[in-house]
């Protein structure tokens, strides 16, 4: 993972597309 850059891939969006996806889908469906 320390060969990828962080400012390039930050680990809180893959988490949020990974761990928040049912939030995320609740807040697409909200909005």
């Amino acid at each position: 993972m320390s060969s990828l850059h962080p400012d390039k891939l930050p680990r809180h969006i893959a988490i949020i597309m990974d761990g928040n996806g049912r939030w995320a889908k609740k807040r697409a469906l909200n909005r």
